[in-house]
C-alpha cells in the first residue's frame, strides 16, 4: 500500500523522540577526531622559531624537498595512469578465458607495501645486485663507466615502486566506469566516421573522467603521505622533513609547520579535483545500456595476458616469491619470540581502534537517520564530515597534530602533581598505546563510516514507519531491524580498518612507545637497515592480512 504525505509527520514526531546526548556526544567526538588539524595551524602560526630549525629548513633545503615531493607525486600519477587504464579497459570491454581472474589479481598489488618492493627491487637491480653482476660477467664490464644502467635509487625508482603499490586505485574506478558505459555512443561515433582509438581517446576516456579525477587524487594523497619508500631510497621530501624535524632535530614547531604545507597540498588536491568537474553532468542510465563485450583477436589477446601479466608479476609476484625465499633461508631469524609479541600487539591494537571506528561511525550514521529536521540532518551531516577529514591527513602529519596536544596535557598532568608534592607518573598519553590507537581511529574513521553509511542508505524509509506503526521503540527499531541489516556493512567496516591499521606505517614509527613495535615498523626497521630478510615473515603476514578484502570481494562482489 502507497505511503501518503501524511505519514511524514508521525516519522518526523518519532525521530524527534531521539535522545539529545547522542547529538551532544557525536559531536564531542568529531571535536576530538579533528583535534589535530586545530593543534597543527595553532602550533605552525606561533611564529617564534626558538631553535630556528625552521628559517634555516626554509633558507636552504625545503624548497628542494618541496619539489621533490612533487616530482614524486607527478611520477607515480604518470606510472599508475600507464599501469591502470588500458588493462581497465581491457577487461571491460573483452571477453576471454581468464579474464575473471585477471581482473581480481590486478589488484593484488594493493597488498604490497611500496617500501617492502622497494627494497626487493633495490636488492635486484643496485650494482651489486644480481642482474648487474650477471651483465658485468657477460659482457666483461669492469665499472660503471662501461655502461648504462637505470638508477632505482632516483625520484623515478621512487615513483614506480610507488605506482605498483597504487595503481589499483585507478584501475578499480576505471573498470567500474568503462564496465557502465553504452555502446550508443560508439555506435554513433563510427557513423560518423571516427577510428576505434578516437572513440576511446574522445569519448570513453572523457566520459570516464570523473573516475580518473578521484583514482589520481587518492594515488597523489598517498604518494605525499608516503614514507617509508622515499626514505629508503633517502630522498628528502616533507615527509621525511617532517620525520627529522621532530625525531633528529626535536623541534616540534618546525614539523607542525611543515606538517601544514603538506597538508596544505592535500587540499589542493581536493579543491582541484572538484572543481574541474564541476560542470560536468552524467546521466546513469538504468537497464541494458551497459558495455558489451567482444572477443579481442589473437594478437590482442595475446598483448593483454602480455601487458597484465607483467604488472602482476611485478607488483605483486616477485616481491612474494622473493620473500618466501628469504624466510626459507633465514628461518630462524624470522620465526622468533619477537615477531609473535609484535604481531599480537598490532592485532590487539587494531582490532581495539577498528571497534572504537565502527561504534562511531553507527553512533554517527544513527544521529543522521533520525533527524527530524533540515538544520539537525545539516549539523549531523557537518560532524560526519568532520569525522571523516582524518583519511585527508598522512600518518606523519596526523601524528604530529596528535603529539602536540597530548604532550601539553602530559606536560601539565606531571606540572600540577609536581605543585602538590606528588610523584610524576610520566608519559600517559604521548607515550602510550593511546597515542597509537587516537591516530588509528582519527585516520581511518572514514572507512568504517563509509562503509556504514553505504548499509544505511540501502535501508528503505518505510521500515523505520513499519515499526513506528507496531509502536516500536527506537532501540528496538534499531537492535530488530538496522542492525540486521546493517550487519555486512559493518563487518565490512571492521575488516577494512583492522586491515589498513595493520600496515599503517608513518603514524607508527612517530607515535609507538619505546620498545615496542608493530609488523610494520618492525619489517621497515629491517628493511631500513637492509636486512629485509630478517624481516619477511612479518612482511608476508602483512600482505596476507591485507589480501583478505580483495578475497572476499571477489567471492562477495561481480565484476561484470
Amino acid at each position: 500500500m502507497p505511503l501518503n504525505k501524511k505519514d511524514k509527520p508521525d516519522l518526523c514526531r518519532y525521530n524527534h523522540r531521539m535522545p539529545k546526548p547522542l547529538t551532544i556526544i557525536a559531536g564531542t567526538i568529531s571535536v576530538i577526531l579533528f583535534m589535530p588539524i586545530v593543534a597543527l595551524i595553532y602550533q605552525s602560526l606561533s611564529f617564534t622559531d626558538i631553535d630556528n630549525t625552521f628559517s634555516e629548513l626554509a633558507d636552504t633545503v625545503l624548497v628542494d624537498y618541496t619539489l621533490n615531493s612533487l616530482k614524486v607525486v607527478l611520477g607515480t600519477l604518470i606510472f599508475s595512469g600507464l599501469f591502470a587504464v588500458a588493462p581497465a579497459w581491457w577487461c571491460a570491454r573483452y571477453e576471454f578465458k581468464g579474464r575473471h581472474y585477471l581482473q581480481w589479481a590486478l589488484v593484488f598489488p594493493l597488498a604490497i607495501p611500496a617500501y617492502i618492493s622497494a627494497y626487493i627491487y633495490t636488492d635486484m637491480l643496485d650494482y651489486a645486485g644480481p642482474i648487474q653482476s650477471t651483465l658485468r660477467e657477460w659482457f666483461s664490464w669492469n665499472s660503471p663507466l662501461d655502461y648504462i644502467f637505470f638508477d632505482i635509487r632516483s625520484v623515478t625508482g621512487a615513483s614506480l615502486m610507488l605506482s605498483l603499490a597504487l595503481s589499483p586505485y585507478i584501475y578499480l574506478l576505471m573498470r567500474n566506469t568503462f564496465a557502465k558505459q553504452s555502446d550508443h555512443i560508439e555506435h554513433a561515433a563510427k557513423i560518423m566516421g571516427a577510428s576505434s582509438s578516437r572513440i576511446f581517446f574522445g569519448i570513453r576516456l572523457k566520459l570516464a573522467r570523473p573516475a580518473l579525477a578521484i583514482g589520481c587524487t587518492l594515488v597523489a594523497m598517498e604518494t605525499l603521505a608516503d614514507f617509508g619508500t622515499v626514505h629508503l631510497f633517502s630522498i628528502s621530501t616533507l615527509t621525511t622533513a617532517i620525520y627529522d624535524s621532530w625525531l633528529v632535530y626535536g623541534s616540534l614547531s618546525t614539523a607542525a609547520k611543515i606538517s601544514c604545507l603538506l597538508l596544505l597540498f592535500i587540499v589542493v588536491l581536493v579543491l582541484f579535483e572538484r572543481w574541474q568537474r564541476r560542470d560536468q553532468k552524467f546521466l546513469d542510465l538504468k537497464g541494458n545500456h551497459t558495455l558489451s563485450r567482444k572477443q579481442p583477436s589473437k594478437a590482442k589477446l595475446a598483448a593483454i595476458w602480455l601487458i597484465c601479466s607483467s604488472i602482476i608479476i611485478l607488483g605483486f609476484v616477485v616481491p612474494v616469491i622473493t620473500l618466501l625465499g628469504y624466510t626459507h633461508d633465514y628461518m630462524a631469524e624470522n620465526i622468533t619470540p619477537d615477531l609473535w609479541q609484535h604481531a599480537g600487539n598490532t592485532f590487539y591494537l587494531a582490532f581495539i581502534a577498528a571497534l572504537i571506528c565502527g561504534v562511531i561511525a553507527l553512533l554517527l550514521n544513527i544521529n543522521l537517520r533520525f533527524s527530524h529536521t533540515a538544520a539537525l540532518n545539516k549539523v549531523h551531516q557537518v560532524q560526519q564530515s568532520i569525522s571523516s577529514v582524518g583519511y585527508a591527513i598522512p600518518g606523519t602529519v596526523l601524528a604530529i597534530g596528535i603529539l602536540i596536544p597530548l604532550g601539553f596535557l602530559d606536560i601539565q598532568l606531571n606540572d600540577l602533581l609536581s605543585y602538590y608534592k606528588a610523584e610524576p607518573i610520566g608519559l600517559i598519553f604521548s607515550g602510550t598505546y593511546f597515542a597509537l590507537i587516537l591516530a588509528f581511529v582519527i585516520r581511518f574513521s572514514a572507512i568504517a563510516n563509509g562503509s556504514i553509511n553505504n548499509g544505511y542508505e540501502q535501508i528503505n524509509p518505510n521500515l523505520d514507519l513499519a515499526a513506528k506503526s507496531l509502536n516500536s521503540t527506537k532501540i528496538e527499531l534499531f537492535k530488530r531491524i538496522h542492525l540486521p541489516l546493517l550487519h555486512p556493512s559493518i563487518i565490512t567496516a571492521l575488516l577494512l580498518v583492522f586491515i589498513e591499521c595493520v600496515k599503517e606505517l608513518p603514524a607508527s614509527l612517530l607515535l609507538r612507545p619505546f620498545n615496542f613495535e608493530t609488523l610494520a615498523t618492525y619489517t621497515y626497521q629491517y628493511a631500513s637497515d637492509e636486512q629485509l630478510e630478517h624481516g619477511a615473515l612479518a612482511a608476508l603476514l602483512i600482505i596476507a592480512v591485507s589480501l583478505i578484502p580483495i578475497f572476499i570481494l571477489s567471492k562477495t562482489q561481480r565484476m561484470q
